[in-house]
């Protein structure tokens, strides 16, 4: 279970018998194409494993570009309005920019934390497709606790396969000295936290299910309910701004309660709403006139 610090440090034995490599998800993307700027690092490392891994073999290792979205960041949504995952862009990049096959790219669309990251990596995908061999590739500053997690749920009982763990570390590039220092401190606390308390507690797979159903802020139904009816003071919404740069918020720090709109259909989206507005406005004034016309004609 090596961690890697760059692409080139990955011997040629270990690309060879790679099933798998996981992109973390990084955070709201500025659109569709556009990942932020420390997830588009992951990428360009999962890209040149990708190549490197299709000259050497016929079949290609596969990418599995993760995470739905965020707690901490209102989701980009498409013209549509639906969710554009953050899955979504990692696999827009990598096939765009990085050439990446579309047949070897996969999006897992329903995990919004680190902790359901790996769970329904493993059994949404590798347990069902028996990928055992795999990468995983986050930030430096977002390594430790992801390979802690990776190691628990991946190797959780019970499994049909042994999981061959490896991990490749990529800079931190494209966040301020803020955002950086209010994320490590977070990393730091949530990492003791796993090593602790979680992974003690809840050691089968079974019981991790268990734990995202009935104890997980994000996933339990009560707890759902409850935050979808919370109001955020503006202390709260405050103390979230350094936090939510690393998750995607960087230029649009106040924007917690906003929604946006992907691409160029934004412009689009607040043109056609103004311009509804005042179509409805002037056709309420059409109708008052014409009530006052036909008051006076009798």
């Amino acid at each position: 279970m090596t961690i890697y610090r760059k692409p080139t440090d990955l011997p040629n034995e270990v690309i060879q018998k790679l099933d798998l490599i996981i992109v973390l998800g990084g955070g709201v993307p500025l659109d569709v194409d556009n990942p932020p700027i420390y997830t588009k690092h992951r990428c360009s490392s999962a890209a040149d494993i990708y190549h490197r891994s299709k000259a050497m073999k016929d079949a290609a290792v596969k990418v599995l570009a993760i995470s739905a979205g965020t707690a901490h960041m209102p989701q980009l949504m498409s013209a549509d309005g639906l969710p554009v995952w953050e899955s979504t862009s990692s696999a827009s990049y990598l096939m765009k920019e990085l050439n990446v096959n579309k047949e070897d790219v996969y999006v897992e669309t329903t995990s919004y934390d680190t902790i359901s990251n790996a769970f329904f990596s493993r059994t949404n995908f590798c347990d069902i497709a028996k990928w055992s061999n795999i990468l995983i590739i986050t930030n430096e500053f977002h390594m430790e606790r992801s390979k802690l997690i990776f190691d628990w749920i991946m190797n959780a009982p019970p499994s049909h396969q042994e999981y061959k763990l490896h991990y490749l570390s990529v800079p931190d590039d494209g966040l301020s000295k803020e955002a950086l220092a209010v994320r490590y401190e977070k990393e730091k606390k949530s990492a003791d936290n796993i090593a602790n308390v979680l992974m003690k507690k809840y050691p089968k797979l079974p019981d991790v299910f268990d734990f995202l159903n009935q104890k997980h802020s994000f996933y339990t139904a009560s707890a759902l309910v409850e935050r979808a009816n919370k109001k955020l003071t503006k202390a709260e919404m405050a103390n979230m701004k350094a936090l939510r740069q690393s998750y995607g918020g960087v230029g649009r720090e106040d924007g917690l309660g906003s929604t946006p709109i992907a691409g160029n259909d934004a412009s689009n989206f607040v043109f056609g709403t103004i311009f509804g507005i005042c179509l409805f406005a002037f056709l309420q004034f059409l109708s008052s006139r014409r009530q006052k016309i036909h008051s006076k004609n009798i």
